[in-house]
């Protein structure tokens, strides 16, 4: 990582400034105003050798001013690109000759503004007309087009020494982001003829005029001859191909039709110039680009390294292992720390605004924080060996500690080691790099729905359905917490040509609109047009957001990009990662072009967390889940899944705290459990006739002979937490107790699994209602090793419901097959065939899904093991171990225990 570059302080107005240098006195001052020499001693004759010298030194800096281009020392970052770039002014035309050949004009279009400071939160909006005028000289046609932009710089740093979208090669002021505007001349123009431009009057929402000027780059859109096309064609290559097939369609660039491969191929762009003289008929200016655009909208008077939390908004960092956070913010503000799925805890913000807080955890979690109270900006910064901890595709800048301040002492957070803090008072002089560790967050772009002017969404060939992922906007001034989104799809005229939705989303915590509006939580619609349909037309209410998606053809799961793929709990699932590969992929609206020119496109800012499977799971009561049980009773064992639980945690009711050394746990004091601790052990083979003692707080508060490997105690305790250690089961013993540990730390959890072979299949029986969606998640285990298996699955009792004139929210495939690695999820034990190594069982993981585009009524899930595939490098398992959990259907009575094993069996 480069260092980043050193920040100029501005002088101080508070310093006296620095003492002038003593000029020598004036003697006298002559009658024209000039000065005579003062009277002194005889000066030294000069080196003639000083005077060439200094002649030289005077060309060279004066060639240098010349050259263009040179930007000032301290200027901003170098270009990536460099255009020449018309102006478009309201006193006189731009005058662009349009040939025959061509059939669009795409204008790109910027705004150098009058600003003396980055403000990134300002809208600069201005527009200009376009006048088509034939070969005859006749105008033809006059189009208004209206744009808004803002200027993308760095809030820290000032104009012109900092990141940037453009800027001039000379002159102050700033430029605004570009904005593309596609003039269609093919109609109006056939035969060519001119374009002619001129600015509109820029005024601001106030009502004011607002100085700018509009600089422009003209490109006309040629069309390729047959021959031409086909020769182009034959020159891309598979990336190439890749990236032009999914401007349009979801469908690879070989599965389009001729036609369309045909449309796709056709055009190409080439500059336009300007007719007349520069000086004389138009000006120009040199502009200068890079690819950076504003990735955080910010309020008045906070920086880009800001981030804004309170009660209904808040940040997700994510990490790895233990590390010390650093928080700064407005002093004696209180924000909420809540490390992964542990309850928050409030740390205060001290005199100095900055408070360091401990977390502990050792696995990877998301780190939610919030504040007490209406929104504030805050930093978040870790010492440079802790920022690596961060999961990410982050930058993390230098973070240097407040000058002359002194440090504020660690604060006490879930899961926080106690101990002096790292940057107490009395630890070392010398202060500790620190880099910011800011969220990760992504910029996703949202058509904006309109009630009577469509967005078009065109139906590729052999694509059976459309999703539509829609969210909508809520207003942050009235505190709601809930917006209601309207979305009408229609393929025909006729009444049932059509589908409707309406839905209420609740408000996301984590996103929010680029005009600062609150978002909604997504929601994802499917639907089902009949057979030959080409295209849908799709309005709603004007507060809804929408993106267009269909399943990729031949993806059956989403693979994250590095570094995002990682290892996760066994109930955890990434949101908003990025991925190589996704079984959903975004699709173009036909009429893109159009809804562009009118703005009809709006930004999200998502944050990259880690979430609960399920929809908007907060704890593991929320999660609605089923136990499910094969019929015709298989052998069935207990599974022990390693799994972590921080201090302050709701502990699960399937969760068991390993006794290997003596633990500190926390005994209920009320409920089934209530003063008393269950224990399940194996003994080694050489502690058979010997005893067994549970020793509570130093105390032995159960002892027992050793009569077979395996056994389950019940002790007495009382409520609190109590250190609980066991003794005489041997080096090859183990234990558990089903009590949570009192401070956090290593759990496992239980899961019933059943033997599955390739000579008795396995079946599961459940029903499903109206408008259910279901995920049936397998836990597959190969025991002994990491090892491949591949399981078919079809589902039974399973009729498609009518879904042409409705939404839907989940397809379901009927028959399938689900490949693994009993390893890629964890290492487990079972614990019935448990010898003297433990952890040594491979687990893997796979989900069926069950979607509403199924009619209501029983389902039947049928596995059964496959055998090896040709060219296999290793022999599958010959038998795995499989436990099934239905999620999105509460059983009922349903509790947190065990459902098949009592506590006490061994």
């Amino acid at each position: 990582m480069t260092a980043p570059a050193k920040r100029r302080e501005p002088p101080s107005h508070d310093a006296p400034a620095p003492p002038r240098p003593a000029r020598p006195p004036l003697r006298a001052r002559s009658a024209t105003g000039g000065f005579r020499a003062r009277v002194g001693a005889p000066r030294k004759a000069l080196n003639p050798r000083w005077l060439i010298a200094m002649a030289l030194l005077g060309v060279t800096a004066f060639a240098l001013s010349l050259l263009p281009g040179a930007p000032p020392l301290g200027s901003s970052l170098p270009a990536e690109d460099e255009i020449l770039a018309y102006h478009i002014e309201p006193e006189r035309d731009l005058a662009i000759k349009i040939p025959a050949e061509i059939d669009a004009v795409e204008v790109t279009t910027w705004a150098a503004v009058k600003a003396d400071v980055c403000d990134s939160a300002r809208r600069y909006p201005y527009g200009f007309v376009a006048a088509f005028v034939n070969e005859r000289g006749k105008e033809v046609a006059r189009h208004v087009y209206d744009l808004e932009s803002r200027v993308s710089c760095d809030p820290d740093r000032p104009l012109g020494e900092g990141e940037y979208a453009a800027r001039l090669e000379r002159g102050g002021g700033a430029v605004t982001d570009p904005r593309s505007t596609l003039l269609i001349t093919h109609d109006v123009l056939p035969q060519g003829g001119q374009v002619r431009l001129r600015a509109k009057p820029a005024v601001g929402s106030d009502g004011k005029p607002i100085e700018l000027t509009i600089l422009s780059r003209l490109e006309g859109r040629y069309q390729r001859s047959e021959t031409s096309r086909a020769l182009y064609e034959q020159s891309l290559d598979a990336e190439e191909r890749r990236q032009l097939g999914r401007r349009v369609s979801a469908l690879g660039f070989a599965d389009l039709p001729e036609p369309a491969r045909k449309e796709l191929l056709r055009g190409w762009a080439r500059r336009l110039e300007a007719g007349g003289r520069e000086g004389i008929d138009y000006e120009m200016s040199r502009l200068l680009l890079r690819r950076f655009r504003m990735p955080f909208p910010r309020a008045e008077g906070r920086g880009a390294s800001e981030f804004v939390i309170g009660e209904r908004h808040a940040a997700a960092l994510n990490f790895r292992g233990p590390l010390s956070l650093d928080i700064e913010g407005p002093p004696g503000r209180t924000v909420r720390v809540a490390d992964g799925a542990s309850a928050p805890a409030s740390v205060e913000l001290g005199p100095l605004g900055r408070a360091t807080v401990r977390l502990s955890r050792e696995d990877i979690r998301t780190v939610v924080i919030d504040g007490v109270g209406p929104d504030f900006g805050v930093r978040f910064g870790a010492p440079e060996a802790h920022a690596m901890q961060q999961i990410g595709e982050i930058v993390h800048p230098a973070m240097p500690p407040p000058a002359g301040a002194a440090p504020e002492p660690a604060a006490d957070a879930p899961g926080a080691a106690p101990g002096p803090a790292a940057d107490a008072p009395g630890a070392a002089q010398a202060a500790p790099v620190r880099l910011q560790t800011p969220p990760d967050v992504r910029i996703v772009r949202y058509l904006v729905l309109d009630p009577s002017d469509p967005v078009i969404a065109r139906m590729a060939p052999g694509q059976e359905l459309l999703g539509l992922l829609i969210r909508t906007e809520i207003e942050t001034g009235g505190g709601a917490n809930q917006g209601e989104a309207t979305v009408v799809a229609r393929w025909g005229p006729g009444p049932s040509e059509r589908a409707e939705l309406k839905v209420t989303l609740p408000r996301s915590r984590f996103e929010w609109w680029n005009d600062g509006l609150d978002a909604s939580e997504p929601r994802l619609a499917i639907l089902r047009p009949p057979a030959g349909v080409e295209r849908i037309e799709i309005t709603g209410d004007a507060r809804t957001r929408m993106r267009l998606r269909t399943i990729e053809p031949g993806v059956n799961e989403t693979l994250y990009r590095l570094p995002y793929r990682v290892t996760l709990a066994e109930d955890e699932t990434w949101r908003y990662a990025p991925f190589d590969v996704s079984t959903w992929t975004d699709v173009r609206a036909f009429n893109l072009d159009d809804l562009e020119r009118k703005e009809r496109l709006s930004d999200l800012r998502e944050q990259v967390r880690i979430e609960r499977s399920g929809e908007g799971a907060r704890s593991d009561a929320d999660r609605p889940e089923r136990i499910l049980t094969p019929e015709h009773a298989p052998v069935r064992r207990r599974l022990l899944m390693p799994a972590w639980q921080s201090a302050g945690e709701p502990s699960p009711g399937d969760a068991w705290t390993p006794l290997l050394v003596a633990k500190d746990v926390r005994v209920d004091g009320e409920g089934a459990r209530a003063g008393r601790l269950s224990v399940i052990y194996r003994a080694a083979r050489a502690s058979l006739g010997k005893e067994v003692a549970v020793r509570v707080d130093g105390e032995v508060a159960l002892k027992e002979p050793i009569v077979a490997l395996s056994g389950a105690l019940r002790v007495a305790a009382p409520a609190g937490a109590r250190r609980v250690e066991i003794e005489g089961l041997g080096d090859a013993g183990a234990a558990y107790t089903d009590a949570p540990p009192a401070n956090g730390g290593a759990i496992v959890r239980r899961r019933d699994v059943f033997e599955l072979t390739r000579a008795r299949p396995m079946t599961y029986r459940f029903k499903q209602a109206v408008g259910e969606t279901l995920h049936l998640v397998l836990f597959v285990v190969t025991p002994g090793e990491n090892a491949d298996y591949r399981i078919r699955y079809r589902i039974e009792g399973a009729k498609p419901a009518s879904r042409e004139a409705a939404f839907f929210r989940r397809v379901t495939i009927l028959d399938g097959v689900l490949a693994g690695r009993g390893g890629d999820l964890t290492r487990a034990t079972l614990w019935e065939a448990a010898t003297d190594r433990r952890g040594t069982d491979g687990v893997g993981r796979g989900v069926i899904r069950l979607g509403d585009d199924l009619a209501p009524g029983e389902r039947v899930v049928r596995l059964s093991l496959l055998g090896p595939q040709a060219g296999d490098a290793g022999e599958p398992a010959k038998a795995v171990w499989v436990g099934a959990v239905l999620v999105g259907q509460r059983a009922p009575g349903r509790d947190n225990g065990p459902r098949l094993w009592v506590e006490d069996d061994p």
